[in-house]
């Protein structure tokens, strides 16, 4: 039996991830699981680790048997704080085996955030990953933390209990916590593979993974087995992912995108790759160090937001138009590559000098797409946001494949993607088996269902109601078209909510509203879809302005505009501090 036969048949009759799982590791125990990059501080430098089933099993156990030892089981939900880190996974998988529910939380959120998530989801074991998560935990323990309204529910505060706490990392400044090396090292917990509850089935809630609105706060979506399996059943069935090799994960684990990647590398017959973690004591991500991992990975497919290969464009203009030899020789090979493509686009043909040159910058391009993806590269899955049609089309002059796809949190995750051979550059793909779309006649809203869709949002009946119909179709909030080879288009969005290059998702009237706070502020609007970042447009209340400017003794010349002075740059700065202190 092949390994790909064997996975599919675990991933299709299994009740859960727990018991998938363990399926792929009993018949295949010596396969690879993992590699992920050691940094200074594990070990070498440069160095790689790898983790196979086999190697794993007794790790997995032993946390698994420390869990129920503290009651986790079937519908008991426990948290996990952290980058995306091997940890992370293993952690996961623990609960996974026990039937509880991964509630995950981004390294980036601040401590109200995550306590709200925390009350949300009544999650009361928590992972973290360092000092810079055990922080925000020991803020809530000494504050009530801020709830506010959810539907029906009224705006309170509460004080967030943690029952255990256990970190990745070693902490120096903060008690009563757990060490996770200490646990998957401890010989007197069994290190044989748990026994997957029975009770469990395909509808039972697997994980809480919190999305933005629009307004208000963070909605907690339902996500059960049934849904995580059907998709990765329904992602590697499409082609998108090479199931042969390693998939290089760096996407933060809180997201769905990332959840994906997880369960093909530990469901199926890929295995992940994993960027070191830089830093002991912080969640910092290093860019430049995770595109060195990056490189170094022989990855087959790197799965991305939109971000990452919008630098990685911008720099290879850069360096083209940079001077000296190397320089020069990049700038020839961009401008014939980008030139023979769009007349190969649009029907032309190439004279022989053309197709001499192109075959003679070949050794050129393979060198480039080397250097950016490494020696094993297939293609690229860009996801999270939209991609720029024109990254897409330059680095497919190149020769670098992205898929473009798409789904949302929602949707337990990916609903479309592109294939290798298949593929139309500024659509998001045809739909995955299984899963139907249908564009409303109303208003052109894309309506999603399917055996990956979840059903619903986590104390949230009204937002419920409001986003999935009686007949289980999930309505996106996204406006599109299918053309006649069922390729979807996103051309608009309904929701307000913008995302950025990086698959932030930010509500803009709730920031807004923050910056209207202050009374020299009268409007703001946040500016940022499919941005690297965000950037703010305010206008100023000029009578209020005078006021406090002459309260605070200054005096603006005749004729002076105020948004000149050097005082309201400082009062404006200082808003936004204030603002950024208290935003992820």
């Amino acid at each position: 039996m092949s390994g790909e036969d064997d996975f599919f048949g675990n991933v299709i009759k299994s009740q859960s991830i727990g018991e998938a799982f363990w399926a792929r590791a009993k018949s295949r125990p010596s396969d690879l699981l993992m590699r992920f990059a050691l940094s200074p501080h594990q070990g070498a430098q440069g160095e790689w680790q790898e983790e196979s089933y086999a190697s794993a099993e007794p790790k997995i156990a032993r946390l698994a048997s420390f869990l129920s030892t503290l009651g986790v089981g079937p519908g008991v939900p426990v948290a996990i704080m952290s980058q995306t880190r091997p940890e992370w996974i293993l952690a996961d998988l623990a609960i996974q085996s026990l039937g509880g529910i991964t509630v995950s939380i981004y390294q980036s959120q601040q401590a109200q955030e995550a306590g709200f998530i925390l009350y949300d989801s009544g999650a009361r074991i928590v992972f973290v990953e360092n000092e810079e998560q055990a922080a925000k935990l020991a803020w809530l323990q000494a504050h009530p933390c801020p709830i506010p309204q959810r539907d029906d529910l009224p705006e309170s505060s509460a004080r967030i209990p943690i029952e255990m706490i256990v970190s990745f990392e070693a902490l120096e400044t903060f008690a009563g916590c757990r060490l996770l090396r200490q646990i998957i090292s401890d010989e007197s917990l069994p290190s044989e593979a748990p026994k997957v509850p029975a009770s469990l089935s395909r509808d039972s809630v697997a994980s809480y993974v919190y999305t933005s609105g629009t307004t208000g706060p963070p909605k907690g979506v339902i996500q059960t087995h049934g849904n995580h399996l059907a998709n990765v059943a329904q992602a590697a069935e499409s082609g998108a992912f090479a199931l042969n090799g390693s998939l290089f994960l760096y996407l933060p684990l809180a997201h769905s995108f990332a959840r994906l990647i997880h369960y093909l590398g530990c469901l199926t017959s890929a295995h992940l790759a994993l960027p070191a973690v830089a830093d002991p004591r912080s969640s910092r991500v290093d860019l430049s160090g995770v595109a060195k991992d990056l490189q170094a990975s022989s990855s087959f497919v790197i799965p991305s937001v939109p971000r990452l290969f919008e630098k990685m464009s911008a720099a290879l203009k850069a360096k083209a138009s940079s001077k000296g030899l190397q320089g020069k020789m990049l700038g020839l090979c961009i401008s014939n590559a980008v030139a023979t493509y769009e007349r190969r686009m649009t029907g032309g043909s190439l004279s022989i000098l053309e197709q001499i040159i192109f075959r003679g910058l070949e050794p050129v391009r393979a060198k480039v797409k080397r250097q950016l993806f490494g020696p094993k590269f297939s293609h690229a899955i860009s996801g999270g946001a939209k991609l720029d049609p024109g990254v897409n089309r330059f680095f497919d002059a190149l020769g670098m494949t992205i898929c473009e796809g798409y789904g949302l949190t929602e949707t337990c995750v990916a609903t479309h993607v592109n294939r290798p051979l298949r593929r139309k550059i500024g659509t998001v793909g045809p739909p995955l088996l299984g899963v139907e779309t249908r564009i409303s006649g109303d208003d052109g809203e894309i309506l999603l269902r399917g055996a990956n869709v979840t059903q619903g949002y986590l104390n949230r009946p009204s937002a419920t109601r409001e986003s999935w119909d009686s007949d289980g179709w999930f309505h996106t909030g996204d406006v599109g078209s299918i053309d006649e080879q069922g390729f979807l288009t996103i051309t608009d969005r309904k929701k307000e909510l913008v995302i950025t290059a990086g698959g932030k998702k930010i509500p803009p009237t709730s920031v807004e509203g923050r910056f209207k706070r202050f009374s020299f502020i009268s409007h703001a609007f946040l500016f940022g879809d499919m941005k690297p970042y965000c950037v703010m447009l305010l206008t100023l209340n000029e009578q209020e302005l005078r006021s406090l400017l002459r309260s605070a003794g200054i005096q603006p010349e005749p004729g002076q505009k105020l948004s000149e002075l050097a005082a309201v740059h400082g009062m404006v700065q200082d808003a936004v501090d204030e603002v950024n202190a208290g935003l992820s």
